[in-house]
């Protein structure tokens, strides 16, 4: 049975390539009858924008603190201590000030 969590397909280090598969299956990018063979060559063909738009996704999640990235190997893996992100309006305000007075 596939994992119904993004947590749960990626629990375990997984190559770039796979991880961006499973992550837009989750997205709806790849409908559920598409295995990883169908598309593998999105994510080796370079310039090719959807396989770049989900390894640069992946890139944004692991820079949050959401995954982690493992740069020797190319793969990924749900970090099991999740990131900090119990903001509230007053902590998103006091950042864009901050940003604003720069």
């Amino acid at each position: 049975m596939e994992p119904t969590a993004l947590r749960d397909a990626l629990a375990d280090w997984t190559d770039h390539d796979i991880a961006g598969y499973r992550l837009g299956r989750h997205l709806g990018v790849f409908p559920r009858e598409r295995t990883f063979g169908s598309v593998k060559r999105l994510f080796w063909i370079a310039d090719y924008p959807v396989g770049e738009a989900l390894v640069e996704m992946l890139d944004l999640m692991a820079a949050a603190g959401v995954l982690l990235k493992d740069e020797e190997e190319l793969r990924y893996r749900w970090n099991p201590v999740p990131p900090d992100v119990d903001w509230n309006r007053e902590d998103a305000e006091a950042g864009a000030e901050a940003a604003e007075q720069g």
